[in-house]
C-alpha cells in the first residue's frame, strides 16, 4: 500500500493545487453577503480588498461548515470574481444577467481549481454558455410540448 493511502493528508489542510469541490449555494452565499441587502451586485464590479475581507469574515461566521469547506468556500469565490472580471465571462454576464451569474456559480462550484492560477476564463465561459444553451433548449421543449 502507498504511504498516501496510509497516511491521508490532515483534515486542516487545502490542497491549493486542486481546491476542493463546494455547493453552488455556498459560493452564492459569499455573494449575497457581498451584495449586503443591496440587491444582486454584479460579480463583474471591481471591489476593494476591503470588502472581499467583509464578505471572509461574515461568511466565516455564518457558515457552519467545517474550517476546511469554509477555506474552499473562499477560495472558489475569490477567484469566481476574478474570472467574472475577464471579457468572455463578464460578456455572458452582461448579455444573460441573473442567468448567467447562476450559471458561473454552479461551474466554480464544480470546476477543478488551482488557487495559484485561478480558474481558466474561456473554460468557465463555454461551461456557462452551454448551461445557458441547455436551459433554453429545455425551456423550448416544454414551450412546445404544451
Amino acid at each position: 500500500m502507498s504511504q498516501a493511502i496510509d497516511n491521508p493528508a490532515p483534515e486542516s489542510a487545502v490542497d491549493t493545487s486542486d481546491v476542493p469541490l463546494v455547493g453552488a449555494r455556498e459560493l452564492a452565499l459569499a455573494l449575497k453577503i457581498l451584495s449586503a441587502g443591496n440587491g444582486l451586485l454584479l460579480p463583474t464590479v471591481t471591489l476593494s480588498d476591503e470588502d472581499l475581507r467583509r464578505v471572509e469574515q461574515d461568511f466565516w461566521q455564518i457558515s457552519p461548515r467545517a474550517r476546511v469547506r469554509k477555506v474552499a468556500v473562499l477560495l472558489r469565490f475569490r477567484s469566481f470574481l476574478t474570472a467574472c472580471q475577464t471579457r468572455h465571462v463578464s460578456d455572458l454576464i452582461a448579455l444573460h444577467g441573473q442567468a448567467a451569474i447562476v450559471m458561473a456559480l454552479e461551474a466554480a462550484a464544480k470546476m477543478r481549481l488551482n488557487a495559484k492560477w485561478g480558474f481558466n476564463p474561456v473554460k468557465m465561459a463555454r461551461a456557462v454558455s452551454e448551461a445557458l444553451a441547455a436551459a433554453a433548449e429545455g425551456y423550448d421543449a416544454r414551450t412546445v410540448a404544451a
